[in-house]
Order: C-alpha cells, then structure tokens, then sequence
C-alpha cells in the first residue's frame, strides 16, 4: 500500500513537485537512519549519506525514472554512498561485498528500553545472531525485517537469486544447529514483529 503511494509521490516528485519530495524524505529517512547503523556507529557519517543520497535524487530528478521498488532503491543509494564514503575514510582496503561490515543489532531506541523481559529477549536475540556472519545477519536484516522479496534482495546484496536462498537456508541452518528449531522459530518470530 505505501509503496503504491510512494510511487504516486515519486512520480509527482520527478514532474517538479517539492511536496512530493519532502513526503518521500520524510517516509523513509528513519529507515534509512536505521539501516545506516548497520554499516557504522558514526551517526554523523550516516546523516552526511543520507543527506547525499537525496541531494542526488533532487540534482539528477530530470535523467530518474521510478524505480521498480523505491525503499529497495534508496536502500541501495545509501548502502552505495556508505560504502564510497568508508572506503575513502580508508576504514575499507577495497569495495567488495563480502568485506563490508554487517551488523544487526540493537537501535538506540531499544538500549534504553527498561523492560527486563524485553531485554533479556533482546539479549538472546543478539546472542543467536551473533553466531552469523556479516552477509548472513545482512540477508536476515532484508528477509524478515525489511520483509525484501529474494529478488530485491539479490539486488541489494549483488547476487544471483540461488545463491540468496542458498544463503538464508544456510544462516537458518547454522541457528537451528547451534540452538535447536525452537530458538529458530523464535528468532524470526521476535525480529519480524519490531
């Protein structure tokens, strides 16, 4: 339903319309906040990113089409200008996907929860996904929190559709062989509700 209403906006915002423009900002800068913190703590970097991707998007509007998907799209323009922005910071050798930092963990928000029960849900959370590497907590970042299809996940992690659910099958495995089914189930269940 948003994403037809994104759709609508980004084609207002492509004929001219800075309403449109400010709506898709506001929509999508705290998940693109959020999703920054995935690659660095440096909370200043990520708003430079951000503030990067939607000056281009505001520079380039004329040469833009809309996008097939536009949270996967401004997902994409941000990991991209996080990654330049790292590799020239020189915190990267060299821009390869399997190199870049991954993390999942969590928000600021959550760290100041007090709830004990939630905490410690949070703290076993954190422990199962701490066993993944980088790319399979990001592919468990796409499928069940931003709820990505395997397609726009192939796109986000630049690979092929069999190699993405070969990934995922593998991360699931690792859980599940490590903790049991249960903790699994429970992990998914307790990601995809946040």
């Amino acid at each position: 339903m948003q994403e037809d209403e994104s759709k609508i906006k980004w084609s207002q915002f492509l004929a001219g319309d800075n309403e449109a423009y400010c709506w898709i900002y506001k929509v999508y800068i705290q998940m693109l906040f959020r999703y920054g913190h995935s690659f660095t703590s440096d909370t200043e970097l990520i708003k430079d990113c951000i503030q990067d991707v939607f000056t281009g998007l505001y520079k380039n509007r004329k040469q833009l089409v809309t996008p097939k998907n536009i949270k996967v799209y401004l997902l994409v323009s941000l990991k991209n200008s996080l990654i330049n922005a790292l590799y020239r910071e020189d915190h990267y050798t060299s821009y390869d996907h399997e190199t870049v930092s991954f993390t999942l963990g969590l928000t600021v928000e959550e760290q100041y929860v007090t709830d004990e029960q939630y905490t410690n849900q949070q703290r076993k959370i954190q422990e199962i996904l701490n066993v993944l590497t980088p790319r399979q907590k990001e592919i468990i970042y796409y499928r069940y929190i931003q709820e990505l299809s395997f397609d726009e996940i192939c796109i986000m992690m630049d690979m092929n559709y069999q190699s993405a659910q070969n990934l995922i099958q593998r991360s699931l495995k690792k859980i599940r062989d490590l903790y049991g089914p249960v903790e699994v189930f429970l992990l998914l269940l307790s990601i995809s509700v946040q």
